[in-house]
């Protein structure tokens, strides 16, 4: 198995009014640089369905057809997903784990953000809460490790048995604007990471692949 880990620099952060601007872009990029054959997994239903609207069409343009987390039920979808090796499938929590796509149907894993659960859910936010009661960081002590563990597990969906390989492209650039970001890269097996800006990070995963 071998695989390439690569990160954008200069893009806006996530939050930003900007970020959601170029987004779009961005994503189509780097699905054409796979052919396809690509998860796009999403932290949020909403950036989602933004991103399926944006991108629908001009990737239909492409031949690359879009599927998404919802149309049909999780077993049908990714049927039609293997079938279709030109195929990307945009998803969101339950398809970062415990979904196996072995082979050429899934060679790119795309991340547009930082997998952060909201501390508004009530779990979340008892253990946050109780954390900095007792006197602890709650943002280092839980938040970044789940994140982490998210992390891992969807590069997981990418190499499933020995003969596999593939790209996870991340588009979140507090991987390396911030000084958690290297947990996240540190978490992955031994690959290939590459940093840089947008359209050399295109380049990278796009002559890694042909190979």
């Amino acid at each position: 198995a071998s695989a390439i880990a690569s990160a954008t620099r200069a893009v806006p952060e996530p939050n930003s009014a900007q970020y959601g601007q170029v987004l779009p872009d961005l994503l189509k990029k780097g699905i054409l640089t796979s052919g396809g054959r690509a998860f796009v997994l999403f932290t949020a239903y909403s950036l989602l369905n933004k991103m399926f609207a944006a991108l629908e069409q001009p990737l239909r343009a492409q031949n690359i057809a879009l599927l998404r987390q919802g149309q049909e039920n999780r077993h049908q979808l990714l049927n039609r997903f293997r079938d279709d090796v030109s195929s990307v499938l945009f998803a969101t929590d339950s398809f970062w784990e415990g979904v196996d796509v072995p082979g050429e149907a899934l060679t790119q894993v795309i991340i547009p953000r930082l997998p952060f659960r909201v501390p508004s859910e009530p779990v979340i936010e008892a253990r946050v809460e109780a954390i900095d009661k007792s006197g602890g960081n709650s943002f280092m002590e839980y938040t970044v490790p789940q994140a982490v563990l998210k992390f891992k597990q969807g590069f997981g969906r990418l190499i499933r048995n020995r003969s596999d390989y593939g790209a996870i492209l991340l588009l979140d650039n507090r991987v390396v604007s911030k000084y958690y970001g290297r947990l996240f890269l540190a978490s992955l097996p031994e690959c290939q990471v590459v940093i840089g800006a947008a359209e050399d990070v295109f380049e990278r995963i796009g002559a890694f692949l042909a190979r």
